[in-house]
């Protein structure tokens, strides 16, 4: 390890220490981990390169890889390079994360500017890592709101292909391959000549031969360009403002890895929008069980399902929300939808003309809707409705009153035989109701633009089915 803190709790970087104090220190066993507080040693690096290591036993603290000088060294350049960057913020080696339990190898926590508040875990991959591992790892980072950064080690993860002609050709490993799909680029670090490899685009060449007389099908995966690596001091971060996520590239490919970029947003996207309804399924039931505390049986199954069928409208509200806030801000609305229910119920017994058409004319459905409550505004439901079907209402209210006598006549027959004549000549003629009574025939006429047509359709029933006789 490359950073212990003393029984002071002052911070020590093996590269930079002074060894002969830290050597004092380190035998008064004054040399503590910063993760599990356990004694450490100083190895001022006679063959290795300077590092603590635990006195007794292994740090306690998961997901440490073992130290190799290679680490080591890989750490370092990556801690030089975000000092460099970002010489405001916070920077440590090796640091625990309490809410992922995790140490991160280098950990960044910026201060200033534009990433402020942003929190990065670099990991700098020298040993083999399988992909349960990597996996449970990365998301303990994202849940925790930090983004991690992989970098492998070159050395051990850049391998490319053996065929003649072929020797730029890559032999993807799994690990590499898993980087690549999940978070879109993968970096890899040559530690020797402290350079960094940028994987952004592949593309497959297949090449036919024919071996003792079969065909052979060989695919050969390619980065294009071939060149993508640049010393490490040329590296720079760039950063997407929506979702504050950063990438590492520098100038001489910027351009090149545009198509890989939208990609990585894209994808975000759809990780954002699956985090939203995943949150938002969560919230719904808060939400309509806290109903209960405000409204009682038939009023409180109305403002659940007023929660129902709004939910896409104001879904950033049931999830920011709290249950007392929000209904604070919807109860207004609820009341007046469940005026609105009681009074559309009242509407659905009455015996009046133009109530039985406004029913008929609309559905209970359509006021559970904000959209509708807020057009409503202060009218009645009564005169909301009417104002909003008034045309609708005319037509029908003059239909029955000019021809009550032709619907009272028309229900007094078969309404089988009727409703066929009057398919015949016109299809929405044909009332709803299975015995209709003259109102029924009357609400039909809502179909038609003017009382012209009314008075053509009224001619055509008088000739064809009132006074219809088969024998003339």
């Amino acid at each position: 390890m490359l950073r212990c803190i003393t029984s002071n709790e002052d911070t020590l970087i093996a590269s930079n220490c002074d060894v002969d104090t830290t050597k004092i220190l380190s035998t008064k066993k004054k040399l503590l981990c910063p993760n599990c507080k356990s004694t450490v040693i100083y190895k001022p690096g006679k063959v290795k390169r300077p590092h603590f290591a635990h006195h007794n036993s292994e740090c306690v603290t998961d997901y440490h890889e073992p130290e190799t000088d290679s680490h080591v060294k890989g750490k370092e350049i990556l801690y030089k390079l975000l000092k460099s960057r970002f010489p405001r913020a916070e920077i440590e080696y090796e640091v625990y994360i309490p809410e992922t339990q995790q140490i991160a190898d280098v950990f960044i926590k910026h201060t200033h500017g534009d990433f402020k508040g942003l929190r990065w875990a670099i990991e700098f991959q020298h040993s083999q890592l399988s992909l349960t591992d990597w996996e449970s790892r990365h998301n303990l980072y994202n849940t925790a709101g930090i983004q991690g950064f992989w970098i492998l080690d070159k050395t051990t993860y850049l391998k490319f292909s053996r065929a003649k002609d072929h020797t730029g050709a890559r032999k993807r490993n799994e690990l590499e391959k898993k980087l690549y799909g999940e978070v879109g680029i993968c970096y890899f670090l040559d530690v020797e000549k402290e350079e960094l490899t940028i994987d952004f685009n592949f593309e497959t060449v297949t090449e036919n031969n024919v071996f003792n007389r079969k065909r052979v099908t060989t695919n050969y995966t390619y980065h294009r360009p071939e060149e993508h690596a640049a010393p490490i001091n040329k590296i720079r971060f760039r950063m997407n403002d929506e979702f504050k996520y950063s990438v590492m590239l520098f100038d001489e490919i910027e351009d090149k890895m545009n198509d890989r970029l939208v990609w990585i947003i894209k994808k975000l996207k759809r990780e954002h929008e699956v985090l939203l309804e995943e949150e938002l399924q969560l919230r719904i039931p808060e939400k309509k069980g806290f109903v209960n505390t405000i409204y009682q049986d038939g009023e409180a199954h109305i403002a659940r399902r007023f929660i129902e069928e709004n939910e896409r409208d104001i879904a950033e509200d049931i999830r920011d929300l709290s249950d007392k806030d929000f209904f604070e801000k919807y109860k207004g609305l609820i009341d007046k939808l469940i005026l609105n229910i009681q009074t559309f119920n009242a509407l659905e017994k009455s015996q009046q003309l133009k109530h039985k058409i406004i029913v008929d004319l609309n559905h209970s459905w359509d006021m559970y809707k904000i959209s509708f409550l807020v057009a409503q505004a202060t009218h009645s439901l009564e005169g909301y409705l009417t104002m909003k079907t008034q045309d609708k209402i005319s037509l029908v209210e003059y239909a029955y009153n000019t021809y009550k006598d032709v619907f009272e006549k028309l229900a007094s027959r078969h309404t089988e035989l009727t409703n066929i004549a009057l398919k015949k000549i016109k299809w929405f003629l044909v009332p709803y109701d299975k015995n209709p009574n003259a109102i029924d025939y009357a609400l039909v006429y809502r179909h038609c633009k003017t009382t012209k047509e009314i008075d053509e359709y009224l001619y055509q029933i008088n000739e064809k089915v009132i006074n219809y006789n088969p024998f003339y």
